[in-house]
């Protein structure tokens, strides 16, 4: 039995997607016809993205093999152009991404619905040095202290322009910069994407917490990914099944629930 966002139909399932990652076309399904591998192969390492920010819409860089120098660029949906427009930007893995007050991270990679094909977050890795920019408990980047090294999720309509700043180290080329408008508070207040084992710590604990549930705890499985989390094993009925997956709903962090547990004898 299969279930993806079953209690909450109103919202796309997501699927997090990273730079330097091998794709197939099965992982995004609203990709068009066309632009699929093979019986739904592989279809490249992701080197870049193409960001049409007013839209949500995405282009992705595909490099065949990593013997190859091709790269091609495929659109996410097919109601977007074929090609990216003129006011799409280019992102890249690992890019310095600043806002109103300054540089709070690096790119690491994007957030998409799979049901309509849209961006619905990036995944920015907040700096781990914050401190460094920081004298009082009122300067601004001390609003960052608290997710220094983890993963925030940042509305893709914040990005505004992508350009070449100076490195922060001598003596090195510039690098490309993704500007936010938004401003650090904005940017320390977005939601985090936990990691797969404080996401699976937590799943186990909000079941336990359920007294309907916690007696059959030994007949379940979980495995995270990225924010995904899958449901197996055996429950006692179809009313339990969606108890456990608005539980796990409910936990931050969460951006789709495939709950395929079975009805127990």
């Amino acid at each position: 039995m299969f279930s993806e966002r079953s209690l909450h139909g109103d919202q796309p399932a997501r699927r997090v997607i990273r730079f330097g990652q091998r794709l197939s076309s099965d992982l995004l399904p609203t990709i068009p016809q066309r632009a699929r591998g093979v019986d739904d192969s592989v279809m490249g390492r992701l080197r870049g993205v193409r960001l049409r920010a007013r839209g949500r819409e995405a282009w992705l860089r595909l490099r065949a093999s990593d013997l190859s120098r091709e790269v091609r660029t495929i659109p996410v949906n097919t109601i977007q152009a074929p090609a990216p427009t003129p006011d799409a930007l280019e992102l890249r893995g690992g890019m310095r991404v600043e806002c109103h007050e300054g540089y709070v991270g690096r790119l690491d990679g994007l957030v998409i619905e799979t049901r309509e094909g849209t961006v619905s977050d990036l995944i920015v890795r907040i700096r781990g040095d914050a401190l460094a920019d920081v004298e009082l408990s009122s300067d601004p980047m001390f609003k960052l202290v608290n997710a220094q090294g983890q993963e925030a999720l940042i509305s893709p309509t914040w990005a505004v322009s992508v350009a070449q700043s100076p490195s922060v180290l001598p003596f090195m080329p510039a690098e490309l910069t993704l500007r936010l408008d938004a401003t650090v508070e904005q940017v320390a207040s977005a939601g985090l994407l936990r990691t797969d084992g404080q996401l699976t710590a937590a799943v186990w604990q909000i079941l336990s917490e359920n007294p309907a549930l916690a007696p059959s705890l030994g007949r379940l499985r979980v495995q995270v990914r990225d924010g995904e989390v899958t449901l197996l094993g055996a429950l006692p009925s179809p009313r339990h099944r969606a108890s456990a997956e608005q539980d796990i709903w409910h936990l931050p962090g969460v951006i789709a629930v495939r709950n395929e547990t079975t009805l127990s004898e």
